[in-house]
């Protein structure tokens, strides 16, 4: 008898014992991710393509560089949510602070059709990049031009909705500290804040566009849910934006300093890192969401002396 219940209560604590939820179990450092996601980026190098040309599209900061005098030291503070470039890394230049929202200063139907003509490039490249990315790491093969025909649309939107809340305020917004009062270093601050917080919530969007293949809006609710409960979504989002400024020092000095040779490596270099930290950030949105699919297995010796993410 007292074998029996001894038995019986083994059943019981074995059947009652939860089993460990997706992206509740002990993860991999932040460093092994980044580590990781540099090793897979080499071996898919082609998509470094797409972080090129966005950084190529950026003409406003390639002029800022060629054209600064003297010598430079800066600080730039890259976020998850967006295609990696050298301007993830790479601090531009400028005279006091300058409050810009994405939209030319002075709109013109010229204006708004280079502006649209961008943002349908953008998205087009972006549905690719992302897509390919999520198909290599579930299934080790990307076919760049289907990712782009089944993401495009989301990814337009995505892009295009910051414009459309900013457009009111592009006229006569884009300014330099020199001349304005109190009130324009509040503002200033205000739009860092609001940027912050919003590329906190939403970061996960683009990568669970491509893994889960939702909605716009769907995409953006799940980030938000994921954003909430803190924890791992917490100390990733910490961890990106120390590591793009802690490679800042070194990136802004180099591109900045060393005339074009610096921007031409910055370029090239700052794609490769772009795509890591891209992979990364995918197989990370995919370890915690528990909807997501499970890309690549993390190895052995990563789970030995795996932490919290």
């Amino acid at each position: 008898m007292e074998n029996d219940a001894l038995q019986t209560n083994q059943f019981q604590n074995k059947t009652t014992t939860p089993a460990p939820e997706k992206g509740v179990e002990l993860m991999p450092r932040f460093t092994q991710r980044i580590a990781d996601g540099w090793e897979r980026a080499l071996d898919i190098t082609p998509l470094t393509l797409i972080p090129v040309l966005f950084a190529c599209l950026e003409i406003d900061k390639i002029q800022s560089v060629l054209t600064h005098d003297g010598v430079y030291f800066g600080l730039q503070f890259g976020f998850p949510h967006a295609v990696g470039t050298m301007w993830s890394f790479v601090s531009v230049p400028t005279t006091g602070y300058t409050v810009r929202f994405g939209v030319a200063d002075r709109v013109t139907p010229a204006v708004l059709l280079l502006v649209g003509a961008t943002a349908v490039v953008k998205a087009a490249l972006a549905a690719g990049y992302f897509g390919s990315v999520a198909s290599y790491l579930e299934r080790g093969a990307y076919d760049f031009l289907t990712h782009v025909r089944a993401y495009f649309v989301p990814f337009l939107l995505l892009g295009v909705l910051p414009l459309l809340v900013l457009l009111p305020l592009a006229a006569g917004v884009g300014f330099r500290s020199g001349g304005f009062g109190g009130g324009i270093a509040a503002l200033f601050v205000a739009a860092i804040v609001v940027f912050l917080g919003v590329s906190y919530l939403f970061y996960a969007t683009p990568y669970l566009l491509v893994l889960r293949e939702l909605g716009l809006v769907a995409a953006l609710q799940e980030s938000y849910s994921l954003a909430v409960r803190g924890g791992p979504y917490v100390s990733y989002f910490l961890g990106y934006v120390a590591f793009t400024a802690c490679v800042s020092l070194v990136a802004s000095a180099m591109v900045v300093n060393i005339p074009v040779v610096g921007l031409l490596v910055g370029i090239v270099g700052g794609g490769v890192l772009g795509l890591a930290l891209n992979i990364a950030t995918m197989r990370f949105v995919a370890d915690i969401d528990p909807e997501s699919p499970t890309l690549v297995e993390w190895e052995p010796s990563d789970d030995d002396s795996s932490h919290p993410a």
